[in-house]
């Protein structure tokens, strides 16, 4: 039996959206973030959220990179070679 044919575009366009959204939680949590260190708390949890909204942010160029190579692994075929097996 032959596996079906991957529609190329959408699982592009899938990937995109994907990282899109997770970009946007990204984005509104370290905003979120931002705030709650503006309503005086203590010192340590400020510094704590801080501390958290740069990891959160540190992570976003990453994202686009698997999504760079995400994108090239579907150019190149390879889920139709792994369906294979």
């Amino acid at each position: 039996m032959k596996p079906k044919s991957i529609d190329h575009r959408a699982a592009k366009g899938a990937a995109v959206r994907s990282v899109a959204l997770n970009t946007l939680f990204q984005l509104m949590t370290v905003a979120a973030l931002l705030c709650l260190r503006t309503m005086g708390p203590p010192e340590w949890l400020s510094a704590l959220m801080l501390i958290l909204a740069v990891a959160d942010l540190i992570t976003i160029p990453f994202t686009f990179t698997a999504l760079w190579q995400r994108v090239r692994e579907i150019e190149k075929g390879e889920l139709e070679e792994a369906k294979k097996y």
